[in-house]
């Protein structure tokens, strides 16, 4: 039957769910355009449909091809009421008549759709309420460290980690507040009071407690985009299942990685790191110690905390930094092996067939690109404020504040007095110094697979100079955030760069991902 040159097909009155629905109408054709001998011209194709929904719909920026995309698939996805009008239209070949009688049938069938999905995960329930428990054990009993590592980050709600890190310093408040090293004050130089107390230090108040929460907020947001964004490239549950097994597959060739990653954390920064410069200088009580900070305060003020009480209280800070880096540096290799699957799954010719495919995939890996650069950006932040609480304990500053603010006077001709170092010279600041590598290592390795993956894309050329830009941008940002870093103390005035810096950095967390452009668009912008 023919309908305003379209092919229409009668709705079929059965007990079809919409999915079934939905593919038999789109294999048939049915609203296509009708050749000269009155067949359609060929099924409907996600990009095809696309397109004609954009040019019916009421929105400006048309309908997201993966919203039409995840229709053909066998999904739980089901239909939105507003896309429901706009594919009765289609249907009913744009016939008043015709598209009322079908947006009827399709919402009827949208709701046996839900009824089905709903008695599917009731039985599913059911059958795991029995089983699950055992497998549950054996499973567990078997998950490797990256397997863990990765259903650390891997949770339905992004803020579970974050909150053990408060939850952890909140002990460690509450431990300096009641041994009252929380604002404690010693006498580095004659006439000097400086302050070291913990509630001072911008290491362990901003670095941990507010930067790096939210660098974990982003990793696992960007670790349930990427999976979900995997299904999406995969059409049968069978190939979905396959992309499961070749995600975890993944996060398991990283496993000689995440234990050298755990030696690290709890080996050098934790055993080593603790009792190399707490351990030692605590029970032996030296008196020639530059860099004194809250916890090593005991030996300066023995009134105030004992040393007894001084090794209690640094042992559970450093296991805590120990378990902070940890999940720090296994959200960066994660951030890794997410870009890394991301470029494998890109140099395979099937997922580079089709304009609809290669739009996903410049839209994918964009987003995936803004996740890492915003992590990264937060990280060079964590590096910043270690190396800004170090430098400040081996100067003759009396609070952080007045060493920067001082330090910013005496550059722009308002003060009269410079600041200078305690014992003639800066240390080498070894660890902040390597953390900022690998997040160097993490952003640039991760930038370079993404851009080499879009450059196969033809349609991410039509968008490639937009992306430089951004990209240009980002590796600026970086850039200063280094120099800033390496520059901490090494002049007077560098607190005015590393303010600048600093909320240069801040504001670029706030950018959006470019999204590309579809070619069909944009040639229709120059026709106009």
């Amino acid at each position: 039957m023919i309908k305003n040159n379209k092919y229409f097909f009668p709705p079929i009155k059965d007990n079809r769910d919409f999915k079934e629905l939905f593919n038999y109408l789109s294999s048939v054709g049915a609203g296509r355009p009708v050749e000269k001998d009155g067949i359609p011209g060929g099924p409907w194709t996600p990009e095809l449909l696309a397109k004609e929904i954009s040019e019916i719909s009421t929105d400006p920026d048309g309908i997201d091809l993966r919203t039409v995309q995840h229709w053909f698939q066998d999904n739980e996805k089901g239909i939105s009421s507003d896309n429901i009008r706009w594919l009765a239209r289609i249907f009913g070949c744009h016939d008043p008549e015709a598209t009322g009688v079908w947006q009827a049938e399709l919402i009827a069938a949208n709701r046996r759709l839900v009824a089905k999905r709903r008695g599917q995960r009731r039985r599913v329930s059911a059958a795991q309420a029995v089983v699950l428990p055992k497998i549950n054990n054996d499973e567990r009993e078997h998950l490797s460290l990256a397997e863990k590592s990765e259903a650390m980050f891997d949770g339905h709600n992004p803020l579970n980690l974050p909150i053990v890190v408060w939850g952890s310093c909140s002990v460690l408040w509450f431990l300096a507040y009641f041994s009252g090293v929380h604002s404690i004050t010693y006498s580095p130089l004659e006439g000097v009071s400086k302050q070291v107390g913990f509630f001072w230090s911008p290491a362990w108040n901003v670095g941990e407690l507010i930067f790096l929460p939210i660098f974990l907020v982003i990793t696992a947001q960007l670790l349930s985009f990427w999976k979900d964004e995997r299904h999406g490239l995969f059409a049968s549950g069978v190939a979905r299942k396959r992309d499961d097994d070749g995600w975890m597959n993944k996060v398991r060739s990283f496993s000689v990685s995440f234990w050298a990653i755990m030696f690290i954390c709890f080996g050098v920064i934790f055993l080593l790191q603790w009792s190399g410069v707490y351990l030692f200088a605590l029970i032996e009580k030296k008196s020639d110690i530059s860099m004194v900070d809250w916890l090593l305060v005991a030996i300066e003020r023995p009134d105030v905390i004992s040393i007894p009480a001084s090794l209690t209280i640094s042992f559970i800070a450093f296991m805590y930094s120990g378990v902070i880096y940890m999940l720090f540096f296994a959200g960066l290799l994660l951030l890794y092996a997410i870009v890394n699957d991301f470029s494998e799954m890109c140099g395979s010719r099937r997922f580079l067939s089709g304009d609809g495919q290669q739009h996903q995939i410049c839209e994918v890996g964009s987003t995936i690109m803004h996740g890492v650069f915003r992590c990264a950006v937060l990280g060079s932040l964590i590096a910043v404020s270690i190396k800004l609480n170090a430098a400040y304990l081996i100067s003759d500053g009396e609070t952080i504040f007045d060493w920067l603010i001082n330090d910013a006077s005496y550059a722009l001709g308002l003060g009269d007095e410079n600041w200078g170092w305690i014992n003639g010279s800066p240390s080498p600041f070894i660890t902040s110094l390597f953390l900022l590598l690998i997040v160097y290592f993490v952003f640039f390795s991760c930038m370079a697979q993404i851009f080499v993956s879009l450059e196969r894309s033809i349609e991410a050329r039509s968008w490639n100079g937009r992306l430089r830009v951004t990209w240009l941008k980002m590796m600026g940002v970086m850039i200063l955030l280094c120099a800033s870093f390496l520059l901490i103390g090494r002049f007077t005035g560098f607190s005015l760069l590393l303010a600048a810096s600093v909320l240069i950095a801040l504001g670029s967390l706030l950018w959006r991902a470019p999204v590309p452009v579809r070619q069909s668009k944009l040639e229709e912008g120059k026709n106009v």
